[in-house]
């Protein structure tokens, strides 16, 4: 009998997988892709991890040093794929879950190749498989192309294009940097509020190892040596007009920094243009916060991601962003969700040195939760009202 199922073979179930497969757990995982890490596979060409290589590789394997400091998507992708050739797992793609929900001290899953009863669920399905697209109004009758930034594929597709880019994240920022290679001087990119604007290698070291080498430190002061060093921004930004959040320690930003200096050149030469917020959609047209019309031929939806658990048939409380809240207590980490023996959680943790590390810690610990569960006198599942 397989006692857990783990849904999504992107970064998170495939580490799940290693780690129970290493302590003789039966296991499988499911995907809906017909292909592992699907997420990385479609990936627009300038995409870069924000994380040091060194700390972002899978368990057991690391990244080649040829791919440097900063992998690309691509480079990662296939580093992924020849991961998955030397570490075999138990996988199953093609296979799309339908429902997952508590039943008989265990997980009832339905899926479009029938149904199954397992002790412990883990979910995997990652932080960018469901992106959001939020309600603008004349959407449904813009002329011109709408999609998010997790189709946009390569900056050819858009060639002499006039283009909205909105969201003023590194995603939002990297696309409209890809897209003046095709069509300078004809991008607008969307700053509802703020963004932060920061160094990609402050004092000539990259984030991650300023992270590394600030560990020792009591909190307080990391945190003030981290804010100083890991958000000190170019010269001259502020003479750039665009709505800057407050660096360092007093910052009070809204969006995740965008590092690196090719954003700001490209503003300087006016191969990007900033404005305002979006506010509507009209005809092939885009209305602006501050009441101004610009005629484009796209608009590109930067606009984040959210949890793709809509399968998940139970009530569970959720943090501001929507996903399950765990079990975890000071200084004792935890995967179980809470409320929910059974029910692991495995890729939400972004902060320290990043996703893709804490995905390895993340699932060594479900892996080690699930052991001491299936030990454990098995009971009747009740879930917690939300």
């Amino acid at each position: 009998m397989t006692d857990v199922l783990i849904i999504g073979a992107g970064p998170a179930g495939l580490s799940s997988g290693y780690y129970l497969q290493r302590t003789g757990i039966a296991y499988e995982i499911v995907d809906r892709a017909d292909h592992i890490g699907s997420t990385w596979a479609h990936l627009y060409p300038s995409l870069r991890l924000n994380t040091a290589s060194f700390v972002s590789h899978m368990p057991g394997q690391r990244i080649p040093l040829r791919y440097g400091l900063l992998p690309t998507g691509k480079q990662y992708y296939a580093y992924l794929r020849d991961w998955s050739r030397r570490h075999p797992l138990n996988l199953r793609l093609s296979v799309e879950v339908r429902r997952v929900a508590p039943e008989h001290g265990g997980w009832s899953v339905e899926t479009d190749q029938g149904s199954a009863h397992y002790r412990a669920v883990i979910l995997a399905t990652g932080r960018y498989s469901k992106p959001f697209i939020p309600a603008i109004p004349g959407m449904d009758t813009f002329a011109g192309d709408l999609l998010h930034a997790h189709d946009f594929t390569s900056a050819a597709h858009f060639v002499g294009k006039r283009i909205l880019v909105v969201g003023s994240g590194p995603s939002g920022a990297d696309i409209a940097v890809a897209l003046t290679e095709v069509s300078p001087s004809n991008i607008l990119f969307s700053i509802r509020s703020d963004m932060v604007i920061a160094r990609r290698n402050p004092y000539g070291l990259n984030d991650t190892i300023w992270k590394i080498l600030l560990r020792p430190f009591a909190p307080r002061v990391r945190k003030w040596l981290s804010d100083h060093i890991n958000f000190q921004s170019y010269p001259g930004v502020d003479r750039l007009g665009l709505p800057l959040a407050p660096n360092r320690d007093d910052r009070k930003g809204t969006s995740v920094p965008v590092r690196g200096i090719e954003f700001v050149r490209a503003i300087r030469d006016g191969s990007i243009k900033a404005v305002r917020g979006l506010a509507a959609l009209q005809g092939k047209c885009v209305l602006l916060d501050d009441g101004s019309l610009h005629e484009v031929d796209a608009v590109i939806l930067a606009t984040g991601y959210r949890p793709a658990l809509d399968y998940l048939d139970t009530d569970y409380e959720t943090d501001s962003q929507g996903w399950p809240l765990l079990e975890a207590q000071p200084h004792t980490p935890s995967t179980t969700v809470r409320g929910h023996p059974g029910l692991f959680l495995v890729g939400r943790c972004y902060r320290g040195l990043g996703a893709l590390y804490n995905i390895r810690r993340e699932a060594h610990l479900a892996a080690q939760e699930i052991g001491q569960y299936l030990k454990a006198p098995r009971k009747t599942h009740q879930p917690q009202e939300a």
